[in-house]
């Protein structure tokens, strides 16, 4: 009943070409991780035209001025971005910058004269700059879209639902073929591990901590908005679910399981952490103010990393070994590291070129990382960000994001109704920014555009409306639920 009244609302409320386009980028954000992480050049060029076609489609949206203000900052750094890939391209940068020193050394080997640029391969940022273009259109459509309380929490069905397909499907084509994705295709690596629909086990290990984090989240505000005044217990607790409810709640725990499965059969240290840490910290957040003032929340926190434990004693068997055999760190991607970073005190301030990282590596790969393989990231985004486009860049990147976090943590403390639109979108994105200094989950076009999309509806939530103030302060507890 609740979710046909917002249909109608919706229908009545919001003009046409705006409920296209916010069928069109849910369709976007749900299909995104489908083939296999939406990498290579095809998957993010198709998703670029269709979340363009859906920002056109906003354009008749009221938006308020803390929406416009996250805009303006998306376009500063769109401003910066641009800069920086002209004068890595340009054979005269308007900056005052040296150009890569291996094109003369090149010319000379070839006896002819090749025009230098900053890029150590002609073109190349100019190729990779998709997985940034569809990452600043989800966020650009999400701020717009999510102004709208019924269209940001329908963002966050949209994912859950689509995760918890994926997870079905993954986990039962796994138990049936584990060398292939979907049945489809043939895994090349990681055929012990549960990967589908993406090719690496780490993006879908964090991918499906994320779904389970909004299904959790779910079943906590069905919780609260039952929670009994006075003093609390779990028998009066229970006497205001009634049938419907119970249902509900039970739903809400199954599809949390399910995703939880999908996450530890892939056997990803990092991304069942980091999820695990994230989903700790969001119920620990959300029930915060039914703790007891003192102690109340280490005593929270410390009961759910106890649970976390006991799940992944039970469920994450593939984990705990990788955890035992591996331990917490990987010496080769130390070594990694350390090259990285001399790769950006060579080129500071432009960096090597973006999408240049397997170009400009083995100059600066030591002897103690192994022969085999190649590497073509750096598994830590962060570093490549700035060995790729230069300290300016990374800096820009990181302040908007780390300014981000706080607007939501203001969204948190501040809201009263739709809490977790925020706080899904703060935990998933520290999940998603912490997994990428151990990982490149970032890089991957089918998570990018997931993460984007819950930043953008999660910050445009972050501020109260007018109208929202006042709904809150007539809410009650007996509210029936919508998420």
């Amino acid at each position: 009943m609740a979710d046909s009244s917002i249909s109608f609302r919706l229908a009545e409320a919001i003009p046409l070409p705006v409920r296209w386009s916010s069928w069109l980028f849910c369709a976007v954000v749900a299909l995104a991780p489908l083939p296999l992480g939406s990498v290579g050049a095809v998957a993010p060029a198709i998703w670029s035209i269709l979340l363009a076609i859906a920002l056109l489609g906003t354009l008749p949206m009221r938006m308020r001025g803390s929406q416009l203000a996250i805009l303006a900052v998306v376009a500063l750094l769109t401003a910066l971005a641009m800069l920086v890939l002209h004068d890595q391209l340009a054979g005269r940068p308007w900056l005052p910058v040296i150009p890569n020193a291996l094109w003369p050394e090149a010319g000379k080997l070839l006896s002819t004269e090749l025009v230098p640029t900053v890029s150590i391969v002609r073109n190349q940022p100019f190729y990779s700059s998709g997985v940034g273009i569809v990452c600043l259109l989800s966020f650009a459509v999400s701020v717009v879209l999510g102004g709208d309380r019924d269209l940001a929490r329908g963002l966050l069905r949209v994912v859950a639902v689509a995760g918890l397909t994926y997870a079905i499907a993954g986990i039962v084509t796994f138990a049936t073929d584990p060398t292939r994705i979907f049945l489809l295709y043939e895994k090349h690596g990681h055929l012990a591990s549960l990967t589908s629909p993406f090719v690496n086990r780490n993006t879908a290990g964090v991918y499906y901590g994320c779904c389970a984090l909004i299904w959790l989240l779910f079943g906590c505000e069905l919780i609260e908005r039952r929670w009994p005044s006075g003093r609390a217990s779990l028998s009066r607790l229970l006497d205001r679910f009634d049938v419907p409810a119970r249902r509900r709640l039970a739903g809400f725990a199954l599809a949390w399981l399910v995703c939880l499965l999908a996450m530890f059969l892939t056997g990803s240290r990092g991304g069942v952490g980091v999820s695990l840490l994230a989903a700790i910290a969001a119920v620990a957040i959300f029930f915060r103010q039914r703790m007891p003032r003192r102690h109340g929340l280490i005593l929270a926190l410390g009961l759910g990393c106890l649970v976390a434990l006991a799940l992944l004693q039970l469920l994450g068997g593939g984990v705990d070994a990788r955890f035992s055999a591996q331990g917490l760190a990987d010496e080769g991607r130390l070594s990694t590291y350390r090259a990285t970073l001399r790769m950006i005190s060579a080129h500071p301030w432009l960096g090597g070129g973006f999408g240049t990282f397997e170009w400009v590596y083995p100059a600066y790969r030591t002897d103690d990382i192994s022969l085999r393989g190649t590497w073509t990231r750096a598994h830590n985004s962060w570093l490549e960000l700035a060995s790729d486009g230069g300290m300016l860049m990374a800096a820009a990147v990181i302040i908007a994001l780390l300014a981000a976090f706080g607007v939501l943590a203001h969204g948190v403390r501040s809201r009263r109704r739709d809490v977790i639109v925020p706080l899904v979108a703060l935990c998933a994105s520290v999940a998603g920014a912490v997994h990428s200094m151990i990982d490149f989950s970032l890089q991957i076009t089918g998570y990018t555009i997931v993460i984007a999309a819950l930043l953008g509806a999660g910050l445009a939530q972050s501020f109260r409306s007018r109208r929202d103030a006042g709904s809150a302060r007539g809410e009650t507890d007996t509210q029936p639920a919508t998420g």
